[in-house]
């Protein structure tokens, strides 16, 4: 669905921002569960991995990689869970939404405060804490 038939040709479908609010509310739901079950995890340590890949990127770092990276973020923060079925829900909300977030890496502001939420969900699943953890993720998805 991210790209149509116009005629003979293709063309990148519009934004449909009411898809935007259902692919959030989606997204809410199977990341929340995912976090929980990778905060249930008796060894955490792979956040550590996930965490060196947001330590990456610096002032350097090209848009596209700032881009993929904030993508990979919440696609193997699902994987880390254990579970297929919400890891792959969460790497399909994330494509539908690969260019909708492009504006996000492109505002400098909205960029620093989505790192920042990623770095203290990540302390919060490293420790454990499945209620904060999932309380952070789910301002972080909603805002």
């Amino acid at each position: 669905g991210l790209v149509g038939r116009d005629g003979r040709g293709w063309t990148v479908s519009p934004i449909n921002l009411a898809e935007l609010e259902q692919i959030a509310v989606y997204r809410e739901a199977v990341e929340v569960a995912a976090l929980r079950l990778t905060c249930s995890l008796a060894d955490r340590s792979a956040v550590d991995v996930i965490e060196a890949m947001l330590e990456s990127c610096d002032n350097d770092t090209p848009r596209e990689e700032w881009h993929r990276v904030g993508m990979d973020f919440h696609i193997e923060l699902a994987r880390l869970s254990g579970n297929e079925f919400l890891f792959r829900a969460v790497r399909d909300a994330m494509t539908r939404l690969s260019r909708a977030r492009w504006l996000e890496v492109r505002d400098e502001a909205a960029l620093s405060r989505a790192w920042a939420e990623h770095r203290a969900i990540l302390a919060s699943a490293r420790l454990g804490d499945a209620d904060e953890a999932a309380r952070l993720l789910s301002d972080h998805i909603v805002g």
